[in-house]
């Protein structure tokens, strides 16, 4: 997958978690942390929309993910799967349980961490 396309589906994932956030808002319109939440998503997701193209971060995120598909010692998709659970986790926490990052650059850094540590647990096993 080229940059573009991988970054415009790491939108969408962004854009997905600030609609289900806007349904649970509509449930509980008594929680305002829901609203909130919801337009710190959106906000994310303009953020990286609007990061230029060699921007250090989004490029080594991009390098990093493609990276889980290559790895040894592990059954088929189960890298990505879990490092994408990582990411749902992070995504529905955030704006609730996890501050807003102050840019788009601050979460990039935040999936690499949870990249490498994937990489890093699949490599070290036997």
């Amino acid at each position: 997958m080229e940059l573009e396309a991988w970054r415009t589906a790491l939108v969408r994932e962004i854009e997905r978690a600030a609609e289900w956030r806007a349904e649970k808002a509509v449930a509980d319109p008594e929680d305002t942390r829901l609203a909130d939440s919801q337009k710190a998503l959106y906000s994310l997701a303009e953020q990286v929309k609007a990061l230029p193209s060699d921007d250090a971060e989004l490029n080594a995120l991009y390098k990093e993910e493609a990276e889980l598909a290559e790895l040894q010692r592990a059954t088929v998709g189960e890298p990505e799967a879990r490092y994408h659970d990582a990411k749902e986790d992070l995504l529905g926490a955030y704006g609730i349980d996890h501050a807003p990052f102050d840019t788009a650059d601050g979460f990039l850094k935040v999936l690499r961490n949870r990249v490498d540590e994937t990489i890093t647990e699949y490599r070290l096993r036997a």
